[in-house]
């Protein structure tokens, strides 16, 4: 997470970098914008043959959700990768590992859902951060993420419910700031 922050951190006011490749030749990408904080950046998606975007944490969110009622086993390993993430660790270490899972119900390649997350996590930490302009709750400023993410792990709320909080900016629950892992 350090050596991405730091190319993050470097980029030019507009400038695009592609971070990451899937396995299915989308594009992950950055462009800083300065939109919240001095070194802001939208997090894109360039899938191949299709218009670039820009997913949002309720995207995640939705398509975490969709794989969890999929495949709940393959579901948990899913949500063991991201919180290695959470962590501090490159998830291109279990990328590979993570396209042999299947989900049956899905928005994003499994790798594609690691590496934006790891990106959404960085954008929190800038933002909310020691160095960011706005104040945040909790700390590190990406656990306020995390705790979503945990949320629909636990499978203790209907997506209505999870989505409402994230977009109406209103915290996720304190319990899941500490990881429990759901029996499957």
């Amino acid at each position: 997470m350090n050596d991405t922050s730091d190319v993050l951190r470097n980029l030019a006011t507009e400038e695009t970098k592609i971070l990451y490749t899937g396995v299915d030749r989308t594009s992950v990408f950055a462009k800083r914008t300065n939109k919240i904080c001095p070194h802001d950046f939208a997090v894109g998606l360039r899938p191949v043959g299709a218009m670039e975007f820009y997913p949002t944490h309720v995207r995640l969110l939705f398509d975490l959700y969709l794989k969890r009622l999929s495949n709940k086993e393959d579901g948990a390993k899913l949500f063991d990768a991201i919180e290695k993430i959470y962590q501090g660790n490159d998830p291109e270490l279990y990328s590979k590992d993570i396209l042999k899972l299947n989900f049956p119900m899905k928005l994003d390649k499994a790798d594609i859902n690691l590496f934006y997350t790891q990106l959404l996590m960085i954008e929190q930490e800038f933002n909310y951060g020691p160095n960011g302009c706005k104040h945040g709750n909790v700390n590190p400023p990406r656990e306020f993420l995390m705790r979503f993410v945990r949320w629909i792990e636990w499978g203790d709320a209907e997506i209505d419910t999870i989505v409402t909080h994230a977009v109406r900016n209103w915290p996720p629950p304190v319990k899941y700031a500490v990881r429990f892992k759901p029996t499957v």
